[in-house]
């Protein structure tokens, strides 16, 4: 019992200050989407651009049974942010877009420090090879083996991209995770992955030989589905940096 209330607290803490993220799927028919991406380009620009205002980050789906449709994700350093409602942005949101398309669902996910790998000298890229993962109940001892091992090899091989390892707080049926590749281009990630190579054997050398074969092996073992999608940030419907 004391393990559990002890891995309890564990967990609220570290959730308690992560980042968060969260997520709609925006349908839009293909006679609305010029229209959809003006209003959205605006709404940002007026409402979610400044110090102090809600931040949002939009994708186009590229790949899969939502392809051309989009995310449209909130971030927040704390979970509590989300109480702090936008009154008039979003009835500008509902007035410019509420007829132009259909929101679906809502989740919120919270960023995975330890599973996460962000290069010192990162330059921000728009394309994402986004791999999701329902976890199997009591297999997350394999999974997380592989994808903590697997930022450590990315280090030592001096991988020059993001890749950010998102959990499902809230809104999945069951526990899913989304592990988010970044790259320039298509081009940019066909380049990035021939290099992989190179990391496969610092994990190698890391945890053993054949360890990443082994360790890899181990995470499909552990999940009950794995999908991958492609996504494209768009910036002109998106926040700026930070």
């Amino acid at each position: 019992m004391k393990k559990i209330l002890t891995l309890a607290t564990f967990l609220f803490s570290f959730i308690s200050t992560a980042q968060f993220l969260q997520s709609r799927l925006l349908k839009v028919e293909q006679k609305n989407m010029e229209k959809f991406m003006s209003a959205v380009a605006n709404k940002t620009k007026l409402y979610n651009s400044k110090e102090g205002q809600p931040r949002y980050i939009t994708f186009q789906i590229l790949t899969g049974p939502e392809a051309q449709n989009f995310v449209r994700m909130q971030y927040a350093p704390k979970v509590e942010d989300f109480d702090k409602i936008d009154k008039v942005g979003n009835a500008y949101w509902q007035k410019t877009t509420g007829a132009l398309h259909q929101s679906v669902g809502n989740r919120i996910w919270y960023r995975n420090a330890d599973a996460s790998y962000m290069p010192e000298d990162m330059s921000r890229v728009n394309h994402r090879r986004i791999l999701y993962y329902k976890i199997k109940p009591g297999m997350g001892t394999d999974f997380w083996r592989y994808r903590t091992r697997l930022v450590k090899a990315l280090e030592a091989a001096e991988w020059p991209q993001r890749v950010s390892t998102l959990n499902c707080a809230s809104g999945c049926d069951g526990n899913w995770v989304q592990v988010r590749y970044h790259h320039k281009n298509f081009t940019g990630e066909a380049s990035d992955n021939s290099n992989f190579s190179k990391v496969v054997e610092k994990y190698n050398e890391m945890y053993g030989e054949d360890s990443y074969e082994d360790d890899s092996q181990k995470l499909q073992m552990s999940v009950i589905e794995n999908m991958t999608r492609h996504h494209q940030r768009l910036p002109e419907l998106s926040s700026p940096w930070n």
